[in-house]
């Protein structure tokens, strides 16, 4: 089954075992797909919340190197941390494969 899932029928399907994994994502400046896997029940008991990343995956060239000229992810500057907060009502199921 594809399609949005609300938080509440997440749960559910968590709850019966037929969700194990969550991939909370964002776009980076590549259009590449970056962010966290979660086992599913500890997404939807805590880290629906939100989660962190390093800014570092924001700011990278299709090698992952990152590139000169950007303030906020540099070696001089360092590298901060972001948070993540899920938009509990517009997941989408996808099966893997």
């Amino acid at each position: 089954m594809q399609g949005v899932v609300s938080f509440e029928s997440l749960k559910e399907q968590v709850a019966a075992g037929s969700i194990d994994t969550v991939l909370v994502c964002l776009v980076d400046m590549q259009g590449r797909l970056l962010g966290k896997r979660f086992h599913a029940l500890n997404f939807v008991e805590s880290a629906y919340e939100e989660t962190h990343c390093c800014n570092y995956l924001l700011a990278t060239d299709l090698e992952m190197a990152t590139p000169d000229g950007y303030a906020s992810t540099s070696w001089e500057s360092g590298y901060g941390d972001y948070v993540i907060i899920p938009l509990k009502n517009s997941s989408e199921k996808r099966r893997f494969r």
